[in-house]
């Protein structure tokens, strides 16, 4: 599975998560849409998703993914990055919803880091703040090594 399906299905599945986003928006997401929980792209058609009436919503997409150790010319691990973009309205909903966010991704593996990026800015377009998190995984294929 590939790292942004994982990390899709483990934001998409915690129900403390949808609920968070629910509240802060006033509603469902709807649309056909399960949660306002994109992977690459957030869709455009038929309807415009990226606004500020279905605020907070989110796209994971990947960044990196490298073998990072060998053991007999043979790889053991694999590092993969994503980066995750969510828009919300204020400062104090980016904090609850990275708070929440970091929480079920570390639980599972995943490690968060940064790389000089602005940790969120103002879309003025839409009048939304941006918030930018990077996390990491390490797979260890240890079957690799008997």
């Amino acid at each position: 599975m590939t790292i942004e399906t994982t990390a899709y299905k483990l934001l998409s599945a915690s129900t403390e998560l949808n609920n968070l986003m629910d509240k802060l928006r006033g509603k469902k997401f709807g649309l056909g849409f399960k949660q306002g929980i994109f992977t690459f792209e957030i869709p455009e058609r038929p309807t415009n998703l990226v606004s500020k009436e279905l605020a907070p919503f989110m796209r994971i997409y990947p960044t990196y993914e490298n073998a990072v150790e060998y053991a007999d010319d043979k790889s053991i691990s694999t590092e993969e990055r994503i980066t995750i973009n969510f828009w919300c309205e204020s400062v104090k909903q980016s904090e609850q919803i990275a708070e929440l966010m970091d929480k079920i991704l570390e639980d599972n593996g995943f490690e968060r880091y940064t790389t000089n990026e602005l940790p969120r800015y103002r879309n003025t377009d839409i009048d939304l703040l941006v918030n930018v998190r990077k996390y990491r995984l390490f797979t260890w294929q240890l079957e690799k090594l008997n």
